[in-house]
């Protein structure tokens, strides 16, 4: 019965109100339960309702930067009585004397406004400043002959548009009495009448005409600048050897060229006295050419960078490898554009919120489908970065043997002693026992010898005294650890053991020079008359008696008898 009262009272009240028929219908729609929809659904829709029916404001006044530039944009086609919507007057005023206070204030504005305009918040609320109301925002001064004046916005509530931002009706008492105080324009005066009374976009026609003549003079004097700097560094650096400051200079002229041209272009347009709207889309403008300068010059100093630091890997072993320096120049070229075109989008005006919380959950979820992958790419930095292996070196894993012909970001390539290639993944090569071979000093020599137990002691003791003598008079050979002993009887042998280190770093070389100790080591002993053990077993064979007779017998069985 209720629901049928309120759909009752909704359709008198939109006969007598036809204007309010919908909002009413709307409301009598939230207040009705929907039949199955949960509470929590139901309350979301009525807020999502609530914002739908919050009235929005067609010029855009809901925010500081609207307010300010749809006035702007309103005054420069002329439109005077539209601009007077956006100042705190009342209606009234805004009917009588709105048109030519919008005219006044743009003329302020254009001649005398120093302020952040540009950089006025978007948001409803406003931005917190020190010292100011909070339904205020203090967007600027108008600075003439001395005094400054703040320039202030408010923020009132319209039953048409809602909550709005205005010009303050405290700034606007002082427009008046400002805009006398404006000086007329001198120059324009001096100038044929058709270069003052022609205008474009608001704007006067010769100042347009010094605004494109100060592109190419800006440019000169960035080039001269550029050049006279480049020649004075030059005579410094012919007296010190910076390579890399050598290299580098010769890949910022043209970036340093750029970002110079707009900055002197810039002081150059702050004194035409151009319009304030046409003022803040150009530093808009300039800014983006700006960052993509800088973007650029930070692009060649890395380029250059990376050449140089790959060319001394190339050739020094003692550097890094050019892998790694290539993988870090990559990632700070990324990180360079995404930070240039995240300054791009702040600069148009775009929400950066919403871009960080994407590459945040963008990249979580790309390191966790790409997990192997960088498992892989961060254990070859670390193979790199720590130089575990080169390139050429000869090391054990695990159970196999061979030569590193390659370390790139995501494997190692070795070639095996039997001629074949074995790629080992970095996530794993990272985190197994690695046995670097090429980078021992030197090799153990250690042999045990075996000789006949017919050797007598003498023969022992002359035999271990001049192999002593002929492994310390030998200077590829180390000293330290030496040891030429008689270590123990075997079955059938005396067990000499020779233990000592072969001073070289080569396999080759260690293979040639044990070779020649061997060779040596068996002169002596054939001087001395040594020979060597050669393992030696007797084996008794006996016959059993018992079994033997048995065995005739057997035999004995087996022949046919004789007929009788």
């Amino acid at each position: 019965m209720k629901k049928f009262y309120d759909v009752c009272l909704v359709m008198v009240l939109s006969a007598l109100f036809p204007a309010a028929q919908i909002q009413l219908h709307s409301k009598a729609q939230d207040k009705s339960p929907v039949h199955g929809q949960p509470l929590a659904t139901q309350g979301q829709d009525a807020a999502h309702a609530e914002a739908a029916e919050k009235p929005k404001d067609s010029l855009g006044r809901s925010t500081p930067h609207g307010t300010v530039f749809g006035f702007l944009q309103t005054v420069q086609n002329g439109k005077y009585k539209e601009a007077a919507q956006y100042l705190q007057l009342s209606n009234y005023e805004r009917f009588t004397t709105g048109a030519e206070l919008a005219r006044k204030l743009h003329a302020l504005m254009d001649n005398a406004f120093l302020g952040r305009a540009g950089a006025l918040t978007y948001h409803q609320e406003g931005s917190i400043q020190p010292g100011v109301s909070q339904d205020h925002e203090e967007i600027g001064v108008f600075r003439l002959n001395g005094t400054e004046t703040p320039v202030e916005l408010v923020r009132v509530s319209d039953p048409r548009a809602g909550d709005i931002w205005l010009f303050a009706s405290e700034t606007l008492a002082q427009v008046p009495d400002l805009f006398d105080q404006i000086e007329s324009d001198q120059v324009g005066s001096r100038l044929p009448g058709f270069l003052s009374t022609t205008r474009i976009l608001g704007t006067p026609l010769w100042r347009w005409t010094a605004f494109l003549l100060l592109i190419p003079v800006a440019f000169g004097a960035s080039w001269v600048i550029v050049r006279v700097a480049d020649k004075g560094q030059r005579l410094w650096l012919d007296s010190r050897r910076h390579l890399v400051i050598r290299d580098i200079r010769g890949s910022l002229t043209r970036p340093t060229v750029l970002i110079l041209t707009v900055l002197l272009h810039r002081v150059a347009v702050r004194f035409l006295g151009v319009p304030l709207l046409f003022r803040l889309y150009y530093q808009r403008t300039t800014n983006i050419i700006l960052v993509a300068g800088i973007a650029w010059l930070a692009f060649r100093i890395v380029s250059r960078w990376g050449e140089r630091a790959r060319t001394r890997a190339l050739s020094s072993s003692k550097e890094r490898s050019g892998s790694i320096v290539l993988l870090g120049q990559r990632i700070l070229s990324v990180l360079i554009a995404i930070i240039a075109g995240l300054s791009m989008l702040s600069i148009l005006g775009f929400n950066l919120t919403t871009a960080v919380a994407g590459l945040g959950i963008g990249s979580i979820a790309l390191a966790f489908a790409a997990q192997k992958t960088l498992e892989n790419l961060f254990g070859g930095v670390s193979i790199i970065g720590d130089q575990v292996v080169r390139v050429g070196e000869m090391c054990r894993i695990a159970d196999r043997l061979g030569t590193v012909e390659g370390i790139s970001l995501r494997s190692t390539r070795i070639r095996t002693l039997q001629d074949t290639e074995l790629s080992v993944p970095n996530g794993q090569l990272a985190n197994m026992n690695l046995e670097n071979l090429s980078r021992r000093k030197k090799f153990l020599f250690e042999i045990k010898i075996g000789v006949r137990q017919e050797t007598s002691p003498a023969q022992l003791r002359s035999f271990l005294t001049e192999v002593r003598v002929l492994l310390l008079s030998d200077a590829r050979v180390g000293r330290d650890n030496l040891r030429v002993r008689f270590v123990g009887i075997g079955e059938s042998s005396f067990d000499l053991e020779i233990f000592c280190y072969i001073l070289t770093g080569d396999f080759g070389e260690f293979f040639a020079i044990r070779e020649d100790l061997l060779l040596q080591i068996l002169d002596l002993m054939a001087a001395k008359g040594i020979a060597l053990a050669v393992p030696a077993r007797t084996l008794h064979l006996t016959r059993d008696q018992n079994l033997d007779d048995q065995d005739v017998d057997r035999q004995a069985s087996r022949q046919p008898r004789s007929a009788a």
